[in-house]
Parts: structure tokens; C-alpha cells; sequence
């Protein structure tokens, strides 16, 4: 059919049988070669190859280790729809705080004068109020991670297909999600201040079991 539209208003080329048949091999042959072309290029924009058993098992055993720091309050008190939480026991945030905006400036860092960093910032922790401190520019601002990201309740399966989803976890590749966990933000979790207790694995672990999990493949359970 494609043979006849590109030949239709072409009166010196006939389509005999045997045109006919020569001329669907030749379109054959090059609609191959041009999907050799096309995946080689897909391939060469960062699309790896399904990983193996043997990578799915390291990347598995990987994520065993990860998930305990995830499930820890330190990050999950900030992993909310819309309140943080405070403490081991998980409490409501007092004073009471929410969300706010998702604009570029303020993204879900509180309300008017309600702004997270206006306690939560660079300074520090602060011993004498008990206040927490942490990074102070751009994504890294105390804020609520994004309501894509929201963790509560969810099994080990689905937290772990959300982090690595792009499409959730504001834009960030494997290599992107181990900077983000060495960022002034999240290293707050491994010196929390006051009674709170730390993060339960040594960063220095916990990042290398990123780069075990991200470099074989991001597997998730089943």
C-alpha cells in the first residue's frame, strides 16, 4: 500500500508483479535498517539493558538496608501529605504547620509567617529551643517533600517504586537521588540534635548502598 502511495503519480514506473515484489522487499529492508538505527540511538541516550538475576539480587539486597533509613522518622516526619511530624513518637508538628504554596519560591514550605525556615535553616540546630536546622537553599529548604513523594503506610514494594519513579520524585535520576541524600537536608538526619535519634546506619553505609542499589538496576520486591 505505502509502494503504491509513493509511486501513484510516477506513470514511468509501472507497478508490475515483479516491481511490486522488488519494491516491498526494498521498503522491508529499510524499515529494518532503520529500526537497527533507531534503537541503537535509544540505547545510546542512557536506556540500559534489563539487569540480571545476579544485579536484581544485589540491588534487592541494596534496598533491604535503604528502606530502614526511609522508614526512620527522621525522614518520614517530613514525608507527609500535608503536616509534618515531630519526634521519634511521630507527633503533630506544633506549632501547628502546613504545607503552603508549591510555587517556585516557596514550594510546600509553610505559609506566611509560618515558614518553615523561619526555624528550620542554615544556622543550625539549636539546642536552647530544640529547633532543628538544615539546608537553606533552593529544593534543600526545610519544606515538606513533595505529596508525590508521600511515604505513610506504604509497603516496602511501593516506597521503593515511587523514589525511583521520575515522574514522582521531582525529577530525579539514580545518580540524582544519591546527591540528593548526601545534601544538607538530608544529612540533618544523621546529627538531629537534642534527644532525637539518629538515622540507624552510618551515612558513609547508607550512601554506598544507594550506589549498589542504583548501579544494579533500582529493583524493587515484588
Amino acid at each position: 500500500m505505502l509502494l503504491e502511495i509513493l509511486v501513484a503519480d510516477c506513470p514511468s514506473f509501472p507497478l508490475t508483479p515483479f516491481r511490486r515484489r522488488a519494491g516491498a522487499a526494498i521498503f522491508a529492508s529499510l524499515a529494518g535498517a532503520t529500526a537497527v538505527v533507531l534503537t541503537a540511538a535509544f540505547s545510546a541516550h542512557g536506556q540500559a539493558n534489563p539487569p540480571s538475576d545476579a544485579e536484581k539480587s544485589k540491588a534487592l539486597a541494596a534496598w533491604d538496608d535503604i528502606v530502614t533509613v526511609l522508614r526512620h522518622p527522621r525522614c518520614l516526619n517530613c514525608h507527609q501529605e500535608n503536616v509534618p511530624l515531630q519526634g521519634d513518637e511521630r507527633r503533630i508538628h506544633i506549632p501547628l504547620v502546613v504545607r503552603g504554596p508549591e510555587n517556585a519560591e516557596y514550594k510546600s514550605q509553610g505559609v506566611s509567617a509560618m515558614r518553615c525556615r523561619n526555624c528550620h535553616n542554615v544556622s543550625g540546630n539549636n539546642e536552647t529551643s530544640g529547633t532543628p536546622g538544615g539546608g537553606d537553599t533552593g529544593i534543600e529548604r526545610w519544606r515538606l517533600a513533595p505529596r508525590t513523594m508521600t511515604w505513610q503506610d506504604l509497603s516496602s514494594a511501593k516506597l521503593c517504586e515511587i523514589i525511583q519513579d521520575k515522574s514522582l520524585n521531582d525529577n530525579m535520576d539514580g545518580p540524582a537521588l544519591i546527591r540528593h541524600m548526601g545534601s544538607p537536608l538530608v544529612m540533618w538526619g544523621w546529627e538531629p540534635g537534642g534527644d532525637r535519634t539518629k538515622v540507624p546506619m552510618l551515612h558513609d553505609d547508607f550512601i554506598n548502598q544507594m550506589k549498589i542499589w542504583v548501579a544494579n538496576g533500582m529493583a524493587c520486591p515484588p
